[in-house]
């Protein structure tokens, strides 16, 4: 994926009605990134298309890892690294498997709008974990609720390349896996209250 592709997907990704869910998402993240302050290490997985890559890498002061399982992404992230912020180091990694990072070895792990794909419970709480123990002080992830409005929504609105069901955890569901892993939450934010199922949570270890 070249750089104008990479440039073009995010247009068409969040264009639209979508636009107004990235405004919404990027000015609670930079808040929460706000409220935690300079950190030395961060770790963003998966980096995916890099939308949150500028703002991670103001964020971080001396370390970004950005990991990703798709090795295009992780070459468009590089092609389009300008000279503002930390430089990025990039790795190829599996979420679903132990992490090649040692325990507490990241000051923040940001992980955004990945748990909405995982369908298998036990993989989801290995997910928890696994993101809980590389990180030495705050975590902020991005997970769907079990929303009225928005799963009714889902399984009505008719598209050939719509998926009807995805993965909605209560709230109280996960902020009780999140513990289990050794994490408190800090804050705990709807992107469009009610109407979406998308939350953007900030934790702290414990």
């Amino acid at each position: 994926m070249s750089e104008a592709d990479r440039t073009s997907y995010l247009r068409r990704r969040y264009g639209g009605s979508q636009s107004v869910m990235d405004r919404r998402e990027r000015r609670f993240v930079g808040e929460m990134l706000a409220r935690i302050g300079p950190v030395a290490r961060v770790l963003d997985l998966p980096s995916g298309h890099g939308r949150f890559t500028p703002m991670l890498r103001e964020a971080a002061t001396s370390r970004l890892v950005c990991g990703d399982h798709n090795e295009k992404n992780i070459a468009a992230l590089l092609a389009e690294e300008g000279d503002a912020g930390t430089p990025i180091d990039t790795v190829l990694v599996d979420l679903f498997e132990r992490l090649p990072f040692d325990d507490g070895e990241f000051d923040l792990v940001f992980n955004f709008r990945f748990f909405h794909h995982i369908f298998d419970a036990a993989r989801r709480r290995h997910v928890v974990a696994e993101l809980s123990r590389v990180s030495g002080r705050h975590l902020v992830v991005s997970y769907y609720d079990d929303v009225f409005v928005h799963r009714t929504q889902k399984r009505l609105w008719k598209h050939r390349k719509h998926r009807r069901t995805l993965p909605m955890v209560p709230r109280p569901q996960v902020h009780a896996e999140f513990a289990a892993a050794g994490c408190r939450v800090v804050e705990d934010r709807a992107v469009l209250p009610v109407i979406h199922a998308h939350r953007i949570l900030l934790l702290e270890k414990r």
